[in-house]
């Protein structure tokens, strides 16, 4: 992260070597309430609920591998979420995909000269290394990554993947602890960022402080305070699209206490607030375009024995913004999910609403539904597999008063992933997966239908 610059493989090893890395909070799997309100990257490092499911649509729990659920479209995560084991890691990683609408083309749409085909195959070689090392009760890490992504025939989206991010998990005597760390990362574009497929990078910056503390009897309390930038960076060859109207500065703060439940669980209140101003969207009346996005939720958690766990959470959200005449909104936030995880089958179901800020897209915010199931079976101690639906309903806020911006104002999205992992030692593994992406849109422009196979081989040391 850095998982955005090579996020299957990371997650891959992950799954395989869990304990060298601590999970704590996803810039896009982090999904309580008050996660969901504030743009991708802004929630806690440290939640004090477990995760649950993305808005985006990434199942957590059991299959939390977005390489696996999106295909050649997988999110530029910011990597704020990993913190490196104690000693150092290196893992390689080569991913050969093949994608049989590339430019996300809907049906019907003819060809555009920046492509000489629909389909193409990719290859995605990438090198990275992951660094802890205690310094009294503290611990520095550092993980860094770099790859590029080469296409067979549409050689203008061919870029380079580069990230880092390191920082320090500091404790306060037993009770007390955070951290205080930064990222960076450039990489191709995301596909399904932008209604139109064409050659662009975003670049990336981010700064983290977090805190947590518990008391003797229980009661925990966060606050958290993120910054963030995202650059976009246009290579049009027809000179026609700049997309740094895009761009987009943030930061924001999120808190909240929690008071455990019989010791399987834990209720409380969560809040948040963002600012995020859009440089390049100067207004008439003088300044940018901008907006605060706050809320608050109530949210719960409990386990059921050993494998059951059972979150929900309950809340409303308000975007106020400063376009003169511009409508802003206020509505409910929710989120419920069920985690089971046995010895052999884990099964993940979340379901909910949420309230996004952009993260350098097209839209300034959004409000969406999401829907995501999945089922992870494990055959032998080398051999799994995974499968599942992602589903999410859209609609695309703050660009009115924009006409350059994209035309699409809704969009439905239906993904449907399996995969198979198999380790071969304790060095090399292998990952096949297949998915679908069927996404409908208004105005029906920004629909397409697309399919990914991808094979990826891994070597850790």
């Amino acid at each position: 992260m850095v998982r955005q610059v090579w996020v299957g493989s990371l997650q891959a090893r992950r799954r395989m070597a869990g304990a060298r890395y601590a999970l704590l909070a996803a810039l896009a799997s982090a999904a309580p309430v008050a996660a969901q309100i504030v743009p991708p990257g802004m929630a806690p490092p440290a939640p004090i609920v477990p995760p649950a499911v993305s808005p985006g649509g990434i199942p957590t729990g059991t299959v939390a591998d977005p390489l696996r659920v999106y295909g050649d479209d997988a999110p530029a995560l910011s990597g704020l979420d990993i913190l490196a084991g104690i000693g150092l890691d290196v893992i390689a990683a080569m991913t050969t995909e093949y994608n049989d609408n590339v430019a996300r083309l809907s049906d019907g749409s003819q060809l555009s000269d920046r492509y000489r085909s629909k389909g193409d195959w990719s290859f995605r070689p990438s090198v990275g290394v992951s660094a802890g090392r205690p310094l009294g009760r503290q611990q520095l890490f550092l993980n860094a990554n770099i790859g590029r992504d080469f296409y067979a025939r549409n050689t203008l989206l061919d870029r380079n993947r580069f990230g880092v991010n390191g920082g320090m998990a500091w404790s306060l005597g037993t009770r007390c602890g955070g951290r205080l760390q930064g990222g960076y990362i450039k990489r191709g574009t995301q596909f399904g960022t932008f209604e139109e497929v064409i050659p662009s990078t975003q670049e990336r910056v981010d700064f983290l402080a977090s805190a947590n503390c518990r008391t003797a009897t229980g009661l925990s309390a966060n606050l958290s305070y993120n910054r963030k930038k995202t650059t976009n960076h246009t290579d049009d060859p027809e000179g026609e699209i700049d997309r740094s109207f895009a761009d987009v500065k943030s930061h924001g703060i999120s808190g909240g206490i929690g008071y455990p439940v019989a010791n399987r669980g834990q209720i409380g209140l969560q809040g948040n607030w963002t600012k995020q101003d859009f440089p390049n969207q100067p207004l008439a009346t003088g300044g940018v375009n901008g907006s605060e996005i706050y809320g608050v939720n109530l949210f719960g958690n409990y386990r059921v024995g050993s494998s059951l766990n059972v979150n929900a959470g309950l809340g409303k959200s308000w975007v106020s913004s400063n376009v003169p005449m511009s409508d802003d909104f206020s509505g409910l936030v929710w989120n419920l999910g069920v985690n089971y995880s046995g010895p052999r089958i884990g099964v993940s179901v979340s379901t909910g609403r949420s309230v996004n800020g952009s993260s350098g897209a097209s839209s300034n915010y959004t409000i969406g539904k999401f829907f995501n199931t999945s089922v992870n079976y494990r055959a032998n101690n080398r051999l799994s597999f995974a499968g599942g639906i992602g589903t999410s309903d859209t609609d695309y806020r703050g660009i009115d008063q924009l006409p350059e911006t994209q035309d699409v104002r809704s969009a439905k999205m239906r993904r449907y992933f399996m995969g198979a992992d198999y380790r071969l030692n304790r060095i090399v593994a292998f990952s096949l997966d297949f998915n679908h992406a069927n996404r409908s849109s208004n105005p029906g422009t920004g629909s397409y239908k697309a399919n990914t196979v991808g094979l990826t081989a891994r070597a850790s040391f």
